[in-house]
């Protein structure tokens, strides 16, 4: 994500940064107990294309978001559903106890572009329609003061568990809570697969792994990011 330039070392860590990035932190597992549900979308912060794929009874849909504003947004709530040939709405991610970001936005640069991820253990009805919503004002008070936090990743694919093994690197003095892995697959141009993973805690200078179960399969390009959540 541009917003999230190359740099070695961000941000300096003080005392009132650490609590204003748990405050943070709560606020948005405050949030992700209730329910979350897009009725009015947002006109600046547009879904430009909603894509999905289905495997053994999962589906992952795949959304990139451009940021058309003169700012950079961040914890805006996303809605993402499906409407039957009777008309019949079925919204996805707008039950309460979900993780944070499988109804929320991490933070999108000004003119920029975002390819959010979101996985569900169940495929979609014949001919259902997919959507996307965007919602109008952020959920959590995330400040967008440290513009150069980037995380180290490195990946390995395994073939008889069809995921990825990835490696973490937070190699910055800023903390991530709630950091977001994507993972996306491209075959002849379209969308193969898909994974999506929240790693709870990365603390600054500190390296973790995880595994990433992939709805569909690697395709012949793969794509992997970890998106920082904590710019403050």
């Amino acid at each position: 994500m541009a917003l999230l330039g190359a740099a070695a070392l961000a941000g300096c860590t003080t005392t009132q940064h650490e609590a204003q990035r748990e405050r943070l932190d709560s606020a948005r597992l405050r949030a992700a107990l209730e329910p979350t549900r897009v009725t009015v979308a947002n006109t600046t912060v547009t879904p430009t294309s909603i894509a999905e794929v289905g495997a053994d009874g999962r589906a992952a849909f795949i959304v990139k978001v451009r940021n058309g504003g003169h700012r950079a947004v961040t914890d805006l709530p996303i809605s993402i559903g499906y409407t039957t040939r009777d008309g019949a709405t079925t919204y996805l991610n707008s039950g309460a106890n979900l993780n944070y970001f499988e109804a929320h936005l991490p933070a999108i640069r000004a003119g920029g572009t975002l390819t959010w991820v979101y996985t569900a253990a169940r495929k979609l009805p014949a001919h259902a329609r997919i959507f996307a919503r965007v919602g109008l004002r952020r959920v959590a008070p995330a400040l967008l003061t440290e513009p150069n936090v980037d995380i180290g990743l490195s990946y390995l694919y395994d073939e008889a568990e069809n995921s990825l093994k990835v490696r973490l690197n937070n190699q910055t003095s800023v903390p991530q809570y709630q950091l977001q892995v994507y993972a996306t697959a491209e075959r002849g141009g379209h969308y193969v697969g898909a994974a999506d993973a929240t790693v709870m805690n990365l603390g600054a200078g500190t390296r973790q792994r995880l595994r990433l179960a992939l709805v569909g399969d690697p395709g012949t390009q793969l794509h992997v990011q970890a998106i920082p959540t904590i710019l403050q």
